[in-house]
């Protein structure tokens, strides 16, 4: 992260070992991402695995992501795909992409596959924007 420019450099893969519906490795929400709010997101994603994926940030209304994430709350960032057409495509083995979202408000939200079923199959983490985070960190539950 850079305090001066108040970014957070966040790197996601799709690891080719481990479950098939992981970030780093992790799967279910079990990564969350605490970040102070108001700061940028400089989001890059690297797929490993032979299924196309993508990521997203989202605005999230509900505990879990269900098939289809944009049903879930507001998608802010689409990286990887476009916001027509990430419920069905996305970057493929050995590829990468990034994407930054500036100003993030308080709140709780998911980076997340937004391949039909893909989230709802344990591919996201969450993120949580809060004025009472100075510096970013990361737990894995």
């Amino acid at each position: 992260y850079n305090p001066t420019t108040k970014t957070v450099y966040i790197t996601l893969v799709a690891l080719s070992s481990g479950a098939p519906f992981n970030l780093n490795g992790t799967s279910f929400g079990s990564m969350v991402i605490y970040i102070p709010a108001g700061w940028n997101l400089q989001i890059t994603f690297i797929n490993q695995q032979s299924l196309p994926h993508n990521l997203n940030l989202v605005q999230n209304t509900t505990a879990t992501p269900t098939s289809n994430i944009g049903d879930d709350g507001k998608i802010l960032l689409t990286i990887g795909a476009t916001s027509s057409d990430y419920t069905f495509n996305g970057i493929v083995n050995g590829q990468s992409a990034t994407g930054t979202y500036d100003d993030i408000p308080a709140g709780i939200y998911w980076l997340a596959c937004g391949i039909t079923g893909h989230a709802e199959s344990g591919m996201w983490v969450v993120v949580v924007a809060s004025p009472n985070v100075t510096t970013p960190y990361v737990v894995i539950h």
